[in-house]
């Protein structure tokens, strides 16, 4: 990858000049609410482009922070982080839009191989999108391979290869590729042909026309509940933001601290020794307690545990075995001399 390109994360946004073209290629399959999502969303520019034309709900991902700040401002909802430790429903979207960025994926052990993103992106949001759905699909025209258009060609149908105008095309020697996902998978080894063949220079790919004479009717979304869209990875920014609002921090010192708790606490009635042995056993008592008088401290503190008494019984040939399940009290106690006192 270039430099510039590692600056920006491999991250080529959907050029402007490119949306009005793709929008002239889809149109609302029905009435009804409609999601659609981009795992690289960038700013969100061009998927909240797709949603305003299509009266559609946008989502995204995004890994830049900065960007992803704006791409919150553009869109219905987007994550901040990796796309590859979100967590999606599975067929929530009726349209796919899928710009990754271009560089390898990182091997994490000496058994792992480094991938293209171009390639990771496509196989693991495509789960994303709803049998039916759209795909919209830019990606450099050599990395269109082998296995990248086997993946096409098994997973989608009514597909269709464009390069970018050429202003563009000579700018960024993009293709797109459009396609409707199928319920099952199934090949079709001419169009895995063709595709491999384009991407290695052996068939023409013609440009993405202005006025084109096909249109994809991106269908409603099916229902999805619930709903999962989240990222596994906290943003230590907004954890302290909520832990500000909630506060969280005094009831979870009181979680950590029961014994806080014991100072309110007032019996109606005289306790007895079992019940003072219980509060002790689950923390509410302990720590240092004196006589009647106030002499002869002791450092108190309780256990329970959970002990099981097993028999085995003989009746008429038979034989059973019984498992009875009881708790334990212990209550340890220092004195002052270092001697301990175990009650149980």
């Amino acid at each position: 990858m270039r430099l510039a390109g590692q600056a920006k994360m491999g991250y080529y946004p959907t050029p402007p000049a490119l949306l009005p073209l793709l929008c002239k290629c889809l149109q609302r399959g029905g009435a009804g609410l409609l999601r659609i999502f981009d795992p690289c969303a960038g700013e969100g520019h061009a998927v909240k482009a797709l949603g305003e034309h299509l009266d559609a709900i946008t989502y995204g991902i995004e890994l830049d922070r900065e960007r992803g700040i704006t791409a919150q401002r553009n869109l219905y909802e987007c994550l901040i982080g990796d796309c590859q430790t979100a967590m999606v429903s599975r067929h929530f979207a009726s349209l796919l839009l899928l710009n990754p960025p271009y560089d390898w994926s990182a091997a994490v052990g000496a058994l792992d191989k480094s991938e293209r993103y171009e390639r990771t992106f496509l196989r693991d949001t495509v789960k994303a999108l709803r049998p039916g759905g759209v795909l919209i699909y830019l990606i450099p025209l050599r990395r269109l391979d082998r296995k990248v258009a086997r993946m096409l060609s098994h997973r989608f149908e009514e597909i269709r290869l464009f390069r970018l105008p050429d202003e563009l095309y000579r700018r960024f020697h993009q293709v797109v590729v459009f396609g409707v996902a199928r319920a099952k998978l199934k090949p079709d080894e001419a169009v895995h042909r063709y595709l491999v063949d384009a991407g290695a220079g052996r068939a023409v790919v013609p440009p993405l026309p202005e006025e084109p004479d096909f249109v994809y009717s991106v269908p409603p979304s099916l229902k999805v509940k619930p709903l999962v869209f989240r990222t596994n990875e906290i943003d230590p920014e907004e954890l302290e933001k909520e832990l500000a609002s909630q506060g969280l921090h005094d009831r979870l010192l009181e979680m950590w601290s029961p014994s806080r708790n014991a100072r309110k606490l007032e019996a109606i009635m005289p306790l007895r020794s079992g019940h003072l042995a219980q509060l002790i056993a689950c923390g509410l008592v302990g720590g240092v307690v004196r006589d009647r008088d106030g002499l002869r401290p002791l450092l108190v503190k309780g256990t329970t545990k959970k002990e099981v008494d097993r028999r085995i019984e003989h009746e008429k040939g038979k034989e059973r075995h019984i498992e009875t399940e009881r708790f334990v009290i212990t209550v340890n106690a220092y004195d002052r001399d270092g001697c301990l006192i175990t009650i149980q």
